[in-house]
């Protein structure tokens, strides 16, 4: 029988966010903008989170297309959330055509993660859509669109 050991590794060299605090829906804009904006397909990052809100680290958990991410696997996220201590995550991807609106899919997906980070006593802060303009994002928590779970 295996055994396993699940150990925090550093996949490279650490990055540079133009935030180190989440403390709000801007400054999660601001990070993810950071990290995956001025991509030219769609990426999903996930940033975690401590008790203080401070990024303790960063996952791009998914890339997909110019237009959507076809599969995102649940797992992922979560494996990287538990191996980084995480106490909350914020959920992020770009829209490379301009409009931060969410889509029925985007907000599908999120409530299927938040569902499963529940479970697991991770609360999902927000979902933030940014596009290739800084000031230009969807937080789904400011406008509302969160899903409850």
């Amino acid at each position: 029988i295996p055994v396993y050991e699940v150990r925090l590794v550093q996949s490279r060299r650490p990055l540079r966010l133009a935030e180190e605090c989440i403390a709000d829906a801007p400054s999660a804009a601001r990070a993810l903008h950071a990290l995956i904006g001025l991509t030219d397909r769609e990426h999903l990052a996930c940033l975690f989170v401590n008790g203080n809100n401070r990024i303790t680290g960063a996952h791009i958990a998914a890339v997909g297309g110019q237009h959507l991410i076809g599969a995102v696997d649940v797992r992922v996220i979560l494996r990287a959330a538990l191996a980084a201590c995480a106490s909350s995550l914020v959920l992020g991807h770009n829209h490379p055509s301009g409009d931060p609106a969410p889509s029925d899919q985007d907000l599908t997906t999120t409530a299927h993660i938040m569902r499963a980070a529940k479970v697991l006593t991770i609360p999902m802060l927000d979902h933030v859509i940014v596009t290739r303009d800084p000031s230009c994002y969807h937080s789904m928590l400011d406008r509302g669109t969160l899903p409850r779970t």
